[in-house]
């Protein structure tokens, strides 16, 4: 049996406050640590197994997440639908589409 290996590194990165927060809110609404969303998001495609864990989230906020989810990835067919055949107005479709996102974001915070 091999011993399960130990994280002893640690790297810094700057980020702008923005850029932070958004880093910081992906994290929640993934239900993942910091330092495992970052750790997941750099190895991705690398190969490495990572060991990152879900951190599991109430009933009443994850039932809201998953449908508004949904919302968003039905918004984003619609966007594409709208700049294929200009058939419906982008600037609606996108504004309902960044109020969805702030929902998800809130829910997660």
């Amino acid at each position: 049996m091999s011993a399960k290996p130990v994280r002893t590194r640690r790297l810094e990165i700057r980020l702008t406050h923005d850029e932070a927060n958004w880093i910081v809110s992906r994290a929640k609404a993934r239900g993942l640590s910091l330092t495992d969303y970052v750790r997941s998001a750099a190895l991705r495609g690398s190969g490495t197994t990572l060991l990152a864990r879900r951190r599991g989230l109430p009933i009443d906020t994850a039932i809201p997440i998953r449908q508004l989810t949904g919302v968003a990835a039905e918004l984003r067919r619609l966007i594409a639908l709208a700049e294929a055949t200009r058939a419906i107005p982008q600037d609606e479709v996108r504004q309902c589409l960044a109020q969805v996102v702030t929902a998800i974001r809130d829910l997660a915070a």
